[in-house]
């Protein structure tokens, strides 16, 4: 190729010497270029002169020889210099050959070591030309496939290629862009015209360009990312917004401008119209200061109108943004349902039935009080949430589960449960012995409530009423008395063995629910009568109805008492008692009580009798005993002052004892009677010791008293209540040591008095006295007569033990009316 242009280089060298040499040549005569034929020459000559014409001939000969020697010598000058020229030209031709084939060889290895493919239209041959790697696209050899775009992209981007490529070839018109290949590999494509010819350079990516178009790529996505995520906020109800890195608002979404009440965007941004007050704000600067972030429930208006917002709001070192969920309504719903929850929790835990409720996970979620009280199972156990086989591990560890011979296989039935769509009841009895009724229903949101019913008290009365029941029939039968059970409707409901003997019927007669009138017909026929009345009770119509009672003597002698008692659901209860033997027992008791009253009348009467036969005599006794030691017959020895003295005072306590009796029998007839009046109780207890004077000075007794000065007076019998200290103090000294003290307490409490006498508890005390063994039957009267004066006053007599030694005798006496004297009879 390069020899060729060197050759045509030389013709044209050659050609342009001959040019310049082209004037010279026509400046010769035409007779120098004419060379004469040799026959012509000699048949002219022949014509003329022949010798002259030799002559001339040979000049024009030699002339014309002289001149192609010339121009010979020219043309050989000439062929000289263009044959250097040539050889000059081919030199410099063959250099500029070896340049650009090395240029040549370098531009084939860069564009061999760059991995592209260059595609070329608008040849001589009209096809497009393609050079370079097709591997970079497709397999080895299969250049003819490159421009079948669709092979080695998807086909929107093979489209948009082809969409390219005819604008380049038509156009002129330039583009650039990156693809990815079916095979996963990123390409840059570049087409434009060059030296009125389409190029398109498909280049592989690497290093730098790759990370290039991935950049380009992510952000493309970014931006696309963007614009949905812009679309998407400006969409939805909430108020989101962008700040800058001085917090300024930077971009808002729909939702904003509407919540502050702007006419645009553009509006907001110019003016900086912040949703949020400026202490929120504040407080959100500082929270995002410090934390990066801020969430937090925040009052705003939204459209006029104030609202509760849930506020997020993230801040970087180039800014933030947030947004604002509307949760007043999700507030009022919340709260609506915590008060919902809170009273069902409240109507769970007042429930007497258990209940436990597990989520799909099998762990526990809610417990009753009932639950935690019926399996003894501890809150802050509970509140930990265990699984549902947790629970029945440790229910079981305590005891507190059926007993089962496979444990593990009842487990795992208890809690396939939890797959169940309907409920299932189960049964369970557990060792302390309690029965309980467990019903597992299944929840919609997944999970099971188990309903835990202590059904012990219902078995228990279950059993308890059959076995009254049982234990009632068995009664019935057994009983002596006879029981009959009329229904509504006048027929025979039940009736005992003992309804038929007593009324002397057949049992036959009372099988298969007889009326009353076919009981009545089978009855004695002297009883029809009663019959007709019982029959009228059980028959009657009216709302009203009593138990009637009748008394019956039978033909045999025999006493009844039949009784008709309404029952509920208008049943009448015909019952009938055999009284015969109780009414002659009745009968004999009678008698022998009236035995018994007059035996105590007559023996009143005898005591009474002795008591006054021997006042007289005692009299006598009494007075010429103080006569004697008054000195009226005479004076006395000492020793027989003495046995005066002694003689005086044996014949008053025997007619204290006289007296003593009288009263008690007076008692006993209950025919003593009390003079009521205000009783000073400091001059009862003065006349009390007066009459004990010369007994404590024997007995060497001292009597502590201890009774208030403003004492107040109460109404009571003066005599009887100076009586009682009388016997009191004189037992109390009659069981005490020489040189003990008795202790004599009178208090008031309220309209009562009370009276404590108090001994060494060295003797036998009051409560001890009656009945004892080796107990003077003096000291037994004086406990008796006290008892029976201090109960004539509505009053109580009590005994305890002294904590400091001995014993203690406590005397209650009511306050028994108004302040003027009246009078009362002892009553039963």
């Amino acid at each position: 190729m390069h020899e060729a242009s060197a050759q045509r280089g030389m013709s044209g060298v050659f050609a342009r010497r001959l040019a310049s040499a082209g004037p010279l040549l026509m400046a010769l005569p035409a007779q120098a270029f004419a060379i004469p034929d040799a026959a012509t020459g000699l048949r002219l000559s022949g014509l003329s002169n022949n010798r002259l014409d030799l002559t001339s001939a040979a000049v024009a000969l030699s002339f014309a020889l002289m001149v192609v020697a010339i121009y010979a010598t020219f043309i050989s000058i000439l062929h000289i210099r263009a044959r250097k020229a040539w050889s000059d030209h081919a030199v410099e031709a063959t250099r500029a050959l070896h340049e650009a084939q090395g240029q040549a060889t370098r531009l084939a290895t860069f564009l061999a070591a760059d991995r592209q493919i260059m595609i070329a239209w608008g040849g001589p041959s009209g096809e497009p030309e393609i050079e370079g790697d097709p591997g970079v696209l497709l397999e080895a050899n299969a250049s003819s496939r490159v421009l079948a775009f669709s092979e080695w992209l998807t086909t929107e981007d093979a489209q948009n290629l082809e969409r390219d490529a005819f604008r380049l070839r038509q156009e002129g018109h330039s583009f650039s862009t990156t693809l990815r290949t079916l095979r996963g590999e990123r390409v840059e494509i570049e087409g434009r015209p060059v030296a009125g010819r389409a190029i398109m350079v498909i280049r592989l990516l690497r290093g730098e360009g790759l990370q290039i178009a991935k950049l380009q790529d992510e952000r493309r996505a970014l931006d696309r990312m963007f614009s949905q995520m812009r679309g998407m906020l400006d969409a939805i109800p909430q108020p989101a917004w962008l700040r800058d890195a001085a917090g300024r608002l930077l971009w808002i979404n729909a939702a904003y401008t509407r919540a502050v009440d702007a006419r645009n965007d553009t509006e907001v941004l110019e003016r900086q119209v912040e949703l949020l007050d400026s202490a929120d704000r504040a407080a959100i600067r500082e929270e995002t200061g410090r934390r990066g972030q801020f969430r937090g429930g925040l009052t705003a208006v939204l459209a006029g109108e104030r609202r509760r917002l849930d506020v997020v709001e993230v801040r970087g070192e180039q800014g933030g943004g947030g947004f604002a969920l509307d949760i007043t309504d999700l507030e009022a719903a919340r709260e609506a349902l915590g008060r919902q929850m809170d009273a069902h929790v409240r109507t769970l835990d007042e429930l007497p039935t258990a209940v436990a409720m597990f989520d799909p996970r099998q762990q526990l979620t809610y417990s009753n009080k009932a639950f935690r009280d019926l399996f003894a199972l501890d809150a802050a156990y509970l509140a930990t949430e265990p699984t549902n086989g947790e629970i029945l591990d440790r229910l079981r560890l305590n005891g507190r589960l059926p007993e089962a011979t496979d444990y593990k296989a009842w487990k795992s039935e208890l809690l396939a449960q939890f797959a169940n769509i309907e409920s299932v009841t189960h049964a369970w009895v557990l060792p302390n012995g309690r029965a309980l009724r467990v019903v597992i229903s299944p929840n919609p949101q997944g999970g099971v409530t188990y309903l835990f019913e202590d059904e012990t008290e219902r078995f228990t009365l279950a059993a308890s009423y059959d076995r009254l029941k049982d234990a009632q029939w068995e009664t019935l039968m057994a009983l002596s008395e006879g029981v009959a059970v009329f229904g509504s409707d006048g027929c025979l409901q039940l009736s005992n063995p003992a309804f038929a003997r007593l009324w002397r019927m057949q049992p036959e007669v009372l099988q298969g629910n007889p009326h009353i009138e076919e009981v009545a017909r089978a009855g004695e026929a002297g009883l029809s009568r009663l019959w007709q009345e019982i029959a009228a009770q059980v028959c009657s119509l009216a709302d009203a109805r009593s138990e009637q009672q009748a008394e019956v003597v039978t033909a045999e002698g025999r006493t009844l008492i039949v009784t008709t008692t309404p029952l509920p659901d208008r049943a009448t209860l015909v019952a009938a008692s055999d009284v015969t033997d109780t009414v002659e027992a009745e009968k004999r008791l009678r008698e022998h009580n009236q035995a018994l009253e007059d035996a105590a009348r007559l023996r009143t009467q005898f005591i009474r009798s002795v008591s006054f036969e021997l006042r007289s005599p005692l009299q006598v006794v009494v007075g010429n005993a103080q006569a004697l030691a008054g000195g009226v017959f005479g004076p006395l020895s000492e020793r027989q002052q003495g046995y005066a003295q002694t003689l005086a005072q044996a014949a008053d306590a025997v007619l204290a004892l006289t007296d003593d009796i009288l009263d008690l029998a007076s008692v006993e007839e209950r025919s003593i009677e009390l003079a009521l009046e205000p009783v000073d109780m400091a001059r009862a207890i003065q006349d009390a010791m007066e009459g004990l004077k010369d007994r404590l000075g024997e007995a060497r007794v001292r009597v502590a008293l201890n009774m208030a000065n403003d004492l107040p007076p109460i109404v009571a019998d003066p005599k009887r209540v100076t009586h009682i200290l009388f016997n009191l103090i004189a037992n109390a000294v009659s069981y005490s040591a020489t040189g003990d003290t008795v202790r004599l307490a009178v208090r008031r409490e309220g309209s009562r008095t009370l009276i404590e006498v108090s001994d060494s508890g060295r003797g036998p005390g009051l409560g001890d006295m009656a009945g004892q063994p080796g107990i003077e039957r003096q000291n037994a009267l004086r406990y008796s007569m006290a008892r029976a004066l201090v109960q004539l006053h509505r009053g109580s007599i009590a005994f305890a033990d002294d904590p400091r030694g001995g014993q203690v005798t406590i005397v209650t006496l009511p306050d028994l009316g108004p302040v003027e004297t009246q009078s009362g009879r002892l009553s039963a």
